[in-house]
């Protein structure tokens, strides 16, 4: 496929239509808990588990193998697939009368959701040319963070007009449009680089070995006590296995190969680290401003707006500097003025008025625009197309074993039994993303820091 032309515009439409879903129902069902759990008969700590955290689950643990199965089906069969599940679970949790049946709907839309986006991201990376491409993700990353950012607010607004089972049935339209769009290119389009090797097999140990080292670092964070004894050990020998296993098989969920690639490894390591601090905050803030300020479920949203404001103002930006700057030097940007939104969020929180509050997060939510799509460019640029979806696959699950991790920070922290004020405990959750942060700008030495102008007439001998 010709590369030096920009993607048509139906393509991106239909790729970010249905990526952006897959954050949006991450985050959307936030403020419907309370709703589902009087019409589910469920208490909030089961509620998150089976629908908020099993949904992230999921999305994590198939990240990899979805980006496989995109290379050896190819990308546009296995985007559309993806739909379907997705669609179909959405359709499930509409008609759910009870809480197994939407745990069964949110596990179904998270297997479509980790094959929707990083085939999205392969498309992507197959379509568009290299020196647009810090753009493209610029765009693309910031409307997955947007997407994840303003759930709280969709989903306040549907559940209070129209009931829980609204944030459902949303995905459908959209859905039936992405389709449309998909349709209507060329039926070959996407599945360049696409292979049939017999050696092109699914690894169900890694999977499974990926899958008992999460889960049961969850649940011990989660639990602590005599069963975080039992589950820590389980969870790191998990771990040490995977990282063996998969040394050793000859296709491997997480291909240590592209882990020894430095830009992927780095680059993929930063999009985790800011998607911690990202998942962290949209769960964190409405509890901290619903206690403090008394805000209703729409008015939090409506604060939390400032940093998808800046998320998306900022993307564009991002994807500019790292042309004219180079990666290297634009990342260090974006996570400074995150830096500096978090440390607003020190001071800020907490007090009479919500303006520095509001200020604070969209420094924060501009520093991650800026670097999601620099970051996300520098992690693919050294992969080859036929292996582009298994690369897209492991870096999604690296974004999504960031958003783990902060959801679980903030659940262990908040959940804290003592007198403690929770703007306390909030402060603490506030320094250890501001501590994120720093080992983030410590990495990026490794990066790339060449112009992407001139990295590609570098490549082509110019």
């Amino acid at each position: 496929m010709n590369q030096t032309k920009k993607p048509p515009r139906r393509i991106f439409a239909a790729v970010a239509i249905g990526a952006a879903l897959i954050p949006l129902n991450s985050t959307m069902v936030a403020v419907a808990l309370p709703n589902m759990g009087e019409a589910l008969q469920a208490d909030p700590g089961t509620l998150t588990l089976w629908l908020v955290t099993s949904y992230l689950l999921v999305n994590v643990v198939l990240q990899s193998p979805a980006g496989r199965m995109a290379d050896i089906l190819g990308k546009r069969r296995t985007f559309t697939l993806g739909q379907s599940i997705f669609g179909l679970g959405a359709l499930i949790a509409v008609l759910a009368p009870r809480l197994e049946t939407v745990a069964l709907a949110r596990v179904l839309m998270a297997m479509g959701g980790a094959l929707i986006v990083p085939t999205a991201m392969a498309l992507l990376r197959n379509v568009v040319s290299e020196d647009l491409r810090p753009r493209a993700f610029s765009y693309f990353g910031s409307l997955l963070g947007a997407s994840a950012a303003i759930g709280p607010l969709i989903g306040g607004v549907l559940t209070q007009h129209f009931g829980w089972k609204a944030i459902f049935l949303v995905n459908v339209p959209l859905l039936l449009l992405s389709q449309i769009l998909v349709r209507s290119e060329n039926p070959g389009w996407g599945d360049d680089g696409r292979t049939r090797s017999p050696s092109s097999r699914f690894d169900f140990v890694g999977m499974a070995l990926l899958a008992t080292g999460l889960a049961t670092g969850v649940i011990a964070a989660k639990s602590g006590g005599s069963s975080a004894q039992i589950l820590v050990p389980l969870s790191v020998g998990s771990f040490i296995l995977l990282g063996w296993w998969e040394r050793r098989v000859s296709s491997p969920l997480i291909d240590p190969a592209l882990l020894r690639k430095l830009p992927f490894l780095l680059g993929g390591t930063i999009v985790g680290l800011q998607n911690l601090a990202m998942y962290a905050l949209l769960f964190q803030l409405p509890f901290l401003l619903r206690q403090s300020t008394n805000l209703q479920a729409g008015e939090i949203g409506r604060v939390l707006l400032s940093m998808t404001i800046g998320m998306v103002l900022f993307a564009p930006v991002g994807g500019y500097l790292a042309e004219r700057l180079g990666t290297r030097s634009t990342i260090r940007t974006g996570l400074t003025a995150s830096l500096l939104g978090l440390l607003g969020l020190l001071y800020s929180a907490g007090g009479e008025t919500l303006w520095p509050l509001i200020v604070a997060l969209g420094f924060t939510g501009a520093g991650i625009g800026i670097v999601t799509g620099p970051s996300q460019a520098a992690a693919l640029s050294r992969i080859d197309s036929s292996q582009s979806g298994a690369g897209a696959g492991i870096l999604s699950t690296m974004r999504y074993m960031g958003g783990i991790a902060g959801i679980t920070i903030v659940s262990v922290v908040l959940a804290n039994t003592d007198t403690t004020p929770i703007l306390d405990r909030s402060q603490v959750c506030f320094w250890i993303y501001v501590a994120v942060h720093v080992v983030a700008l410590a990495i990026t030495p490794g990066l790339p820091s060449r112009r992407v102008s001139e990295t590609v007439r570098a490549q082509s001998g110019s």
